[in-house]
């Protein structure tokens, strides 16, 4: 029989991710509480007749930003190349659909543009009005 083993991982975020990562907590500052990597299912619910199946919400998402009473108000994901691919195009449009019908925003930053922290501020302060 074949023998599984686990390893612990060198980090929570991609060196990428946590650049985007720190420039989006300087620019949010205390008024705002910022995770990384959050999953849909600690964050909302399925309502349906069918709610046992709930696997489309085990997904992890860059960035959380919640009030300070940790409620969601905006998720952040983070995009490299791997996002061109087919599986990964599907999977996103299964986070975007499953964000809006819970009317989560979800700003998506690609990293083919680098970390314009001016824009990203930009983008933010749409959600986040003590930035």
């Amino acid at each position: 029989s074949e023998e599984t083993s686990y390893v612990a991982k060198d980090s929570l975020m991609t060196e990428c991710e946590k650049k985007f990562f720190n420039v989006i907590k300087e620019i949010v500052g205390d008024n705002y509480i910022i995770q990384p990597q959050v999953n849909l299912a600690s964050v909302m619910d399925k309502e349906s007749a069918r709610k046992q199946y709930r696997n489309e919400l085990f997904r992890n998402i860059d960035i959380g930003i919640f009030d300070l009473n940790y409620k969601l108000i905006v998720l952040v994901e983070i995009n490299d190349p791997s996002h061109e691919t087919y599986q990964r195009k599907k999977r996103d449009a299964k986070v975007a659909e499953i964000c809006k019908s819970s009317n989560i925003p979800l700003i998506t930053f690609w990293t083919k543009f680098g970390i314009d922290e001016e824009y990203i501020k930009k983008r933010l302060k749409e959600y986040l009005p003590q930035i």
